[in-house]
């Protein structure tokens, strides 16, 4: 199975794409789905192409930056998330060097 971790800055649609691509919920909490925030990491998986994949949807809000890293340390390989309608924020770019410091990418 193959891990990918999808990471970017808040509110760019990282929970949304995994959604999507799996058609599981990646947000857990009661409190995420409230707020449309994810605080903890999420989980789901599907099969692209014959082979399983499995996404792990860190939280994408400064004040969340632990958990982001907890499930963005481990993970061979990252999916980075930039809002069409937002484009790259300062936020983007310390999200990107927190990966390459883990050397996820």
């Amino acid at each position: 199975m193959r891990v990918i971790v999808t990471a970017g800055h808040v509110d760019h649609g990282k929970s949304t794409l995994v959604r999507r691509l799996t058609g599981m919920e990646p947000d857990r909490w009661a409190e995420e789905r409230r707020r449309g925030l994810t605080i903890d990491l999420g989980f789901a998986w599907t099969r692209i192409g014959g082979e399983e994949v499995a996404f792990v949807d860190v939280p994408g809000h400064e004040r969340f930056v632990p958990n982001m890293l907890a499930g963005a340390g481990p993970a061979p390989a990252v999916l980075f998330v930039v809002a069409a309608d937002e484009g790259w924020m300062p936020q983007s770019a310390e999200h990107l060097a927190a990966l390459d410091a883990f050397g996820v990418r």
